[in-house]
C-alpha cells in the first residue's frame, strides 16, 4: 500500500521538475546585467558587505536571471586555500548575496573548462565528492560557530554546524588537518575548510536549485532566517564563500584564509547592515508513526528444529520544536523511533582492550548538538539508548552557550530492569574576547539509589592568533549501592598553529575512581602525555609535489598513581610521518613508528596458570611477559576523486604489544575504500577491513579480522531513494596462552572456580534494504527490511548462512510548521 502513494507523489514530482525545465530552456540565453551591482572582491581586502535589502520573490530554479540578481552585492576575487594558501584562484567564481525581511539568498557562477564539473543526483549530506559551494554564515558574528550550506552543481544540499575549538576540531588538529596545533595549519591532511569538518548530522529547511552549463555551473539559494539561529540584536553576520573542485582537489575562498591561524572563522568576511528580519513563529510539530514486524528462531515443541516466529508493535509518537526566540530553541521527544538510522559501520579496534566509539546518528540529539561539546566527550548521548522522552533547550543568551537536556530511557536499559535511567546535562560556555571561551559541564545518571555525577569547568584562550592554551579540571561521584566514589579528571594543552610550523603537547589525567556514565570515558586511572612537532612545506604553483607536512610525535602513558611517583611510563611511542599531496588530488604518506609497552601487573590480577603437582594440578599466578619493544611502519595512498571512483588504502605491518596475552606479536592491518559513480544517481561504496595479530614465538593467529561492507544507493529522484548496505563480520580469537610455557590460560571468577577460555569464531552477516521518500526534513515515508545472519565456515558459498533476526518496517512523519 505504500508503493502507490509513492509512485503518485513521483510522477507528481516529476511533472512539476518537467514544467520547471521547460521555464529554464525559455531563460537559458538570458544573462544579467550587473554594471549597477556593489562589487567586493577577496583579493583587494573588500570584505565588509553592506548587504542589499531588497523586495520581492525570485523563482529558485538555479537561473539567475530575475531583476534582484542585478542589486545583490556581486563577491568576486576568490584566492586560494588548498593546496597552497594566499594565491589567487585558478578557476574564476561570481557570487551574489542580498536579502529580504524573511530570507537570505545566494548565488553563484563558477566558471569551469568544458567537461570537468563533478555533479550527481546525490542524497542529502552526500555530496562531498562532488564540485560544491559551501556558504558559512556566523550568525551570531562571534567566530567560534557557523551554520554551514553547501550545494552541488545540481542543487543538492548539504548542511550543518561548523565549530571552533571543539573536540572535534582539536582531534583533526592533532592530526595535521590543515590548520590548528599538532600538525596545525598547514598539515596537508584534511583541509579544515573541507565540508566533512563540518557537523553535517543536522537538517535544516531551505531552498537549492543548480544547473551546469556551458561555462561551468550556476546555482541559487533561499535560506530563510527560521532556518538559523541568531541573536536579536546583532546587525552584522559573518560570512565566507568557498569553492571545492574535485578535478584538482582545489578549494577557494572569498574572504582570503591563511593557515597561520588557529580560526577559520574570525577570517571571514561580515554582512552589514542586517535589520529588521522576520523570523515568525518557528514552531515544528512531527507526529511519527511507525509499525515494526520482527522475527526470530522459535523451537517447535518437542523437536529440534526451530520456526520464525513473527511479532509486530505499532509505535506511536513524535517531536516539537520551538523557537522561543531568534536565539533559543526548546526541543522534546515523545518514544522517538530512530529504525531508519544506518546501523554502525564495523571497524578494527587499534587496541583491543578498550571499547570503541561511534558517533551519533539520531535526530533529536544531533539538533543543536554542538551546544553540549565538551573536552574529553563528557556528553555522550549514545548513553541514551532508547529514550520514553525528552526534552532539550539550546541556544546563546548575549556571550553565554546554553544546552540543557533531560531524558528518561527505557526500563530495559537499567542495571535492574525495572526502573527509568534518568539523565540530565547542563552545558554552558561564555565568550571571552575575540576566540577564547570559559566552560562548565554537569551530568547525572540517576537509577534508583545509584547515580553517577560528573562536574568539570574548561577554558580556551588564544593568544597571538597562532597559540591556543586550553584546559579541564573536574571531578565524578559514583554510587553503584556500595557507598559513593570520587575520582578527579584533569586536562591541559598548548597548540600552536604556524603555517609552515605547529605543535601541540597535551597532558591529561583521570584516576582509577573516575567514572562517567553520561559521557564517553574508555580509559581510567591513567596519565597521558601527548606531542607533535609539526613541519609543512609548500611547493610552488603547478609543481608535481604541492605540499609535504612532516610530523614528529611523542606519546606517554602512565598509571595514575605511577606518575606523581616519578615511575616509568607503561607505554612509549614515538613517530615520524611524511604526508605528500600530489598535483591532481594524490596523496600519499608514511609513518614509521617505535614503541615500548610494559604490562601491568594488576591488569592481570585474574590470571592464573595450571601446574601438575603429583596426582593433582595445582594452581599459581600467571606473570605478565617482560617490556616489548615494537616497531611499525604505516602507509597510506589516496586517489583524487576521478569522473566515475576514488579509492584509498591504508596498511600497517610490524611487530605490537599483544595485551590479552602480554606478549610481542606480528600485526598486519589494512583498510580499503572504492567510491564508485558510475552514473549521477548510482552511488558505491565497498570497504574492506583486515586485521591480525600472530604469536611472534611461533606464528600462530592470536587474532584475526575481516569486515567487508557494501553500501549501494539508488537516488531515483532529488527525493526519492533506494538503499542497500550488506555487512560480513568475521573475527576468530584463539584460546589465551601462557607466552612462555604455551600453556592454557585460566580465569578466576568471582567465585574462585578456574576457567580456560576456547576459540571463538563468529561469522556474522546483515543486510539492510531501505526506500526512503524526503521532500524535505521531518516529512518522510520509510519503508525498510533488516536480517541478521550467521554462517559456520566463513565466506563459504557452499554453506548456506542462518538467519538469526529479521525485521519489516514502515515509517511515516509529517513536519507541521506553524506559521
Amino acid at each position: 500500500m505504500i508503493v502507490l502513494p509513492l509512485l503518485f507523489l513521483v510522477q507528481a514530482q516529476s511533472l512539476d521538475q518537467a514544467r520547471l525545465d521547460s521555464v529554464a530552456s525559455m531563460r537559458a540565453a538570458a544573462r544579467v546585467a550587473v554594471t549597477s551591482a556593489p562589487t567586493y572582491s577577496g583579493v583587494a581586502s573588500q570584505t565588509t558587505i553592506e548587504t542589499p535589502r531588497l523586495t520581492g520573490r525570485p523563482v529558485i530554479d538555479g537561473i539567475l536571471n530575475d531583476v534582484q540578481w542585478t542589486q545583490a552585492a556581486r563577491l568576486t576575487g576568490f584566492s586560494q586555500y588548498n593546496p597552497v594558501d594566499g594565491k589567487p584562484a585558478e578557476d574564476s567564481t561570481v557570487a551574489f548575496v542580498w536579502y529580504a525581511d524573511d530570507a537570505i539568498y545566494f548565488g553563484v557562477r563558477a566558471y569551469a573548462p568544458p567537461g570537468t564539473v563533478h555533479g550527481t543526483l546525490a542524497d542529502r549530506d552526500k555530496i562531498t565528492n562532488d564540485d560544491h559551494i559551501q556558504f558559512i554564515l556566523d550568525t551570531y558574528n562571534d567566530n567560534r560557530r557557523a551554520f554551514v550550506f553547501a550545494v552541488n552543481p545540481l542543487g543538492i544540499q548539504s548542511d550543518g554546524v561548523r565549530s571552533e575549538g571543539n573536540t572535534a576540531s582539536r582531534m583533526m588538529m592533532m592530526m595535521g588537518g590543515g590548520g590548528g596545533g599538532g600538525g596545525g595549519a598547514g598539515g596537508s591532511g584534511v583541509s579544515r575548510l573541507n565540508l566533512t569538518n563540518a557537523d553535517l548530522s543536522q537538517d535544516m529547511i531551505w531552498e537549492s536549485k543548480g544547473r551546469i552549463t556551458d561555462f561551468g555551473y550556476e546555482v541559487e539559494v533561499r535560506i530563510p532566517f527560521k532556518a538559523v539561529r541568531f541573536l536579536p540584536n546583532t546587525h552584522a553576520w559573518g560570512i565566507n564563500v568557498v569553492r571545492n573542485t574535485q578535478r584538482n582537489n582545489f578549494q577557494d575562498s572569498w574572504a582570503p584564509v591563511r593557515r597561520g591561524n588557529t580560526s577559520i572563522l574570525v577570517q571571514s568576511g561580515r554582512l552589514n547592515a542586517i535589520h529588521d528580519l522576520k523570523r515568525g513563529l518557528v514552531l515544528d510539530v512531527t507526529p511519527v508513526v511507525t509499525s515494526l514486524t520482527s522475527g526470530a528462531p522459535t523451537p517447535i515443541p518437542g523437536t529440534t528444529t526451530n520456526y520464525f516466529n513473527y511479532t509486530s508493535q505499532q509505535r506511536f509518537g513524535g517531536d516539537v520544536r520551538w523557537g522561543l526566540t531568534p536565539n533559543l530553541t526548546l526541543n522534546g521527544t515523545m518514544r522517538p523511533d530512530f529504525s531508519q538510522v544506518e546501523a554502525d559501520a564495523g571497524q578494527i579496534p587499534g587496541d583491543v582492550r578498550f571499547s570503541l566509539f561511534f558517533p551519533e546518528l539520531r535526530p533529536f540529539f544531533v539538533e543543536g548538538g554542538e551546544n553540549f561539546d565538551a573536552p574529553q566527550q563528557l556528553v555522550y548521548t549514545r548513553n541514551i539508548v532508547q529514550p520514553v522522552a525528552a526534552t532539550k533547550l539550546t541556544g546563546k543568551v548575549g556571550s553565554t552557550d546554553i544546552a540543557v537536556l533531560s531524558a528518561m530511557d527505557g526500563r530495559e536499559y537499567s542495571a535492574s530492569q525495572t526502573q527509568n535511567p534518568l539523565f540530565n546535562v547542563l552545558r554552558l560556555r561564555r565568550d571571552m574576547g575575540a576566540q577564547s571561551t570559559m566552560g562548565f559541564v554537569l551530568t547525572d545518571r540517576h537509577e534508583g539509589n545509584n547515580f553517577n555525577r560528573v562536574g568539570a569547568v574548561d577554558g580556551r584562550f588564544v593568544f597571538r592568533s597562532v597559540y591556543a592554551l586550553a584546559f579541564q579540571a573536574g571531578a565524578s561521584q559514583t554510587d553503584t549501592g556500595s557507598g559513593p566514589n570520587f575520582g578527579r579528571l584533569w586536562d591541559a594543552s598548548l597548540d600552536r598553529s604556524g603555517r609552515a610550523y605547529g605543535f601541540r603537547n597535551s597532558l591529561k589525567g583521570l584516576s582509577r575512581e573516575f567514572g562517567s556514565r553520561v559521557g564517553f570515558v574508555n580509559r581510567t586511572n591513567v596519565v597521558d602525555y601527548n606531542g607533535n612537532q609539526r613541519y609543512s612545506w609548500f611547493g610552488a604553483r603547478g609543481s608535481r609535489v604541492e605540499q609535504v607536512m612532516y610530523s614528529l610525535n611523542a606519546s606517554s602513558i602512565w598509571n595514575y598513581s605511577d606518575f606523581f611517583r616519578g615511575a616509568v611510563p607503561l607505554e612509549m611511542r614515538g613517530s615520524l610521518s611524511a604526508t605528500a599531496q600530489l598535483r591532481g588530488g594524490w596523496s600519499v604518506s608514511v609513518t614509521p613508528s617505535l614503541t615500548s609497552d610494559r604490562f601491568d601487573s594488576t591488569s592481570y590480577a585474574s590470571y592464573y596458570l595450571a601446574r601438575p603437582h603429583g596426582a593433582t594440578t595445582d594452581t599459581v599466578k600467571f606473570r605478565p611477559g617482560p617490556t616489548v619493544t615494537s616497531l611499525q611502519w604505516q602507509g597510506r595512498i589516496s586517489t583524487p576523486q576521478f569522473s566515475k571512483f576514488a579509492a584509498n588504502v591504508s596498511s600497517t605491518y610490524g611487530t605490537d604489544a599483544e595485551y590479552l596475552e602480554s606478549a610481542v606479536a606480528t600485526r598486519f592491518d589494512v583498510s580499503a575504500n572504492l567510491d564508485l559513480r558510475p552514473t549521477s544517481s548510482i552511488r558505491a561504496t565497498l570497504t574492506m577491513l583486515h586485521q591480525e595479530f600472530r604469536r611472534e614465538r611461533d606464528k600462530s593467529a592470536i587474532l584475526m579480522t575481516n569486515i567487508p561492507r557494501l553500501r549501494v544507493e539508488y537516488q531515483l529522484t532529488r527525493t526519492l531513494l533506494a538503499r542497500f548496505v550488506g555487512q560480513y563480520e568475521n573475527r576468530t580469537r584463539d584460546a589465551y596462552r601462557d607466552p612462555v610455557t604455551n600453556a592454557p590460560i585460566l580465569f578466576k571468577s568471582s567465585t574462585g572456580t578456574y576457567s580456560a577460555t576456547s576459540r571463538t569464531i563468529t561469522n556474522n552477516m546483515r543486510a539492510d534494504w531501505l526506500i526512503a521518500y524526503l521532500p524535505s526534513p521531518g516529512r518522510v515515508i520509510y519503508v525498510g527490511y533488516g536480517a541478521s545472519l550467521k554462517q559456520t565456515d566463513p565466506f563459504s558459498f557452499s554453506d548456506r548462512p542462518e538467519r538469526t533476526s529479521d525485521g519489516l518496517f514502515v515509517k511515516l512523519s509529517y513536519q507541521f510548521r506553524v506559521q
